[in-house]
């Protein structure tokens, strides 16, 4: 194919190709994660998205990034479904296919934007160069080259930003199914201790998306055969470059000992419209707590702490003091602090999604100490919309009347260090104070609590979780999905305790030391590193992150410059057009 003349217009898709791979790419991201567990899937999935919107009119790229958003997201949180109904799976889907939407607009205004003006560089460039001498490097060929990797920068970089966005806003955001969470058991899980989950989401973002702007850029130029080839060569390199970075070990940290650590799952009926009785779900884990003992003693093992999932104390343990003296007498028993979940309400009425450490030592058998507890807490930083506190309540109220009464309580953002001291037993191996990052159920997925748990010195996690209210679906998996990435970008062990499961502890590197099955009483026990310091994910994450969203918005910003340019010289684009 010869080279375009100065009116023609970058190549793209039809639409009525372009929307079925949109669709098709969207699925294929879904399969990188646990519901089919092939990571491979994401890259493929993220090609597909990029050429659909590729050089796209606004509007059908907008149209194709929806269908990929809803390729995506409707089968991967189709759990809300399964006691609440389609309205709130529909909601949060329909705000995260509309930031699938407007990335492809985007990624449609700076790659047709930037292809456009560099044509016309070229063009203009030749027309100077007519009577000049002969030059070493063509400016034709630095422009083959600067095109598709300013392209592929700017898509990677808008890919980043809607990530980025969808975890912000609205009401907090939800920094769930991100490109990065699809390596949690791939060959570069261990980058994000190096670069963060935007970084690793930007890395992986730009290889899939250096193949389609050299494939496009040669296509323009050289034909398909060509284009086909030069592709080829890019996938190569993009393919050498996955297997040099999959070598790369995760940053290494200073380690200041072990914590021999037992956790919980009592396989309690904790779900909103499970039928139980008040004290069921203390109860099913203090069973399972006095079973985990019997098989210690029995072997002559000892713990450093006792981990129990989010809510298991179920409400005011404080303030109940029959259940309160149950735990502290097997905290008595183990020689050991147990760590649980509870509800407590403020004085001001208001209510906090609660962590509280109960030792013996500190409120004593006869629960005379009991406001030490306190001393050891730690409040939900994220509460979540619509299941723990009502944003816009009258607004909704009208119109679901319904499923807004079912969220009774208003918990409020916790204030308090993402860090508790624990004091440990005396297992041999802990020193005599151990800080741990507490994160409850969705605290876990959001980057600023990372790193407000390692800037307060946590030397492990405890991420304590109720995945009660989505049964047998891929809920839980997804989480610990997040948590094992979470595991490795901070160099901390991690213990991912739930009160049905997806329960693991899982090391620094991603492995895993102890699994339970899921809706299975039972225990995990492991001895973990205790770690201190940085990784380079949390000094740079930040910085990282706002590099690929500045990358987004000048890449947008030139490319729409571009096309201004290009519309002033050759007129507008007739829908239809090529």
């Amino acid at each position: 194919m010869a080279p375009e003349s100065p009116g023609s217009r970058p190549r793209r898709l039809p639409w009525w190709l372009a929307f079925p791979l949109a669709l098709l790419g969207g699925s294929a991201l879904d399969a990188a994660t646990p519901a089919v567990a092939w990571w491979p899937a994401a890259l493929i999935g993220a090609v597909l998205v990029m050429v659909a919107v590729w050089h796209q009119r606004i509007g059908a790229a907008a149209a194709a990034g929806a269908l990929a958003g809803a390729g995506f997201w409707l089968p991967h949180i189709s759990w809300l479904t399964l006691y609440l109904g389609p309205i709130p799976w529909l909601a949060l889907s329909g705000v995260m296919i509309a930031w699938f939407a407007l990335f492809g607009a985007l990624a449609a205004v700076a790659t047709r934007g930037l292809a456009s003006g560099a044509e016309l560089c070229r063009v203009r460039g030749a027309g100077t160069r007519r009577n000049s001498a002969p030059q070493a490097v063509s400016p034709e060929r630095i422009l083959g080259v600067l095109l598709p990797l300013a392209q592929a920068v700017t898509v990677a970089g808008l890919w980043v930003l809607r990530e980025q966005v969808q975890g912000a806003w609205p009401y907090g955001g939800f920094a769930w199914g991100r490109l990065a969470h699809t390596q949690a058991e791939g060959p570069l899980a261990e980058l994000s201790s190096w670069l963060g989950f935007s970084g690793l989401s930007g890395v992986i973002a730009l290889a899939c998306a250096l193949p389609v702007a050299v494939g496009f850029s040669r296509a323009a130029r050289d034909g398909s055969r060509g284009a086909a080839r030069r592709a080829a060569l890019a996938v190569g390199v993009v393919a050498v470059s996955f297997a040099l970075l999959s070598l790369v070990p995760a940053a290494e940290l200073e380690r200041t000992g072990a914590l021999r650590v037992a956790a919980v799952q009592g396989n309690s009926e904790s779900g909103i419209f499970d039928d139980r009785e008040n004290g069921d779900v203390i109860g099913d884990h203090l069973l399972a707590t006095e079973r985990l003992l019997d098989g210690l003693e029995a072997s002559g093992d000892r713990v450093d702490v006792i981990v129990w999932p989010e809510n298991s104390a179920e409400f005011d343990l404080p303030g109940q003091p029959y259940r309160l003296q149950a735990v502290e007498r097997l905290s008595a028993r183990a020689g050991a602090p147990i760590v649980v979940g509870t509800i407590l309400r403020n004085e001001d009425g208001s209510y906090t999604n609660s962590t509280l450490v109960v030792s013996a030592e500190v409120t004593g058998l006869d629960g005379t100490g009991a406001d030490g507890l306190t001393d050891a807490r730690y409040d939900k930083r994220r509460p979540v919309p619509f299941a723990e506190y009502m944003p816009n309540r009258p607004f909704f109220r009208a119109l679901v009347p319904d499923l807004v009464d079912l969220v009774q309580l208003e918990y409020t953002a916790g204030a308090r260090s993402a860090v508790i001291d624990i004091a440990p037993g005396a297992s041999g191996a802990a020193p005599s104070t151990v800080r741990a990052g507490i994160a409850i159920c969705f605290d876990i997925i959001f980057d600023d609590h990372a790193v407000a748990m390692i800037g307060d010195g946590a030397e492990v996690i405890f991420a304590q979780t109720n995945n009660a209210d989505f049964g047998r679906t891929d809920e839980s998996a997804q989480q610990l999905q997040i948590a094992r990435l979470r595991a490795v970008e901070t160099g901390r062990a991690l213990v991912n305790i739930s009160t049905v499961g997806t329960s693991a502890v899982v090391l620094p590197d991603g492995s895993e030391a102890d699994r339970l099955p899921t809706h299975t009483a039972g225990a995990m026990i492991a001895e973990v590193p205790l770690v201190r310091g940085e990784t380079p994910a949390l000094r740079l994450g930040s910085g990282i992150a706002l590099a690929w969203g500045l990358a987004a918005v000048v890449g947008v910003g030139l490319g729409a410059a571009g096309a201004l340019l290009a519309r002033g010289r050759r007129g507008p684009d007739p829908a239809g057009a090529r």
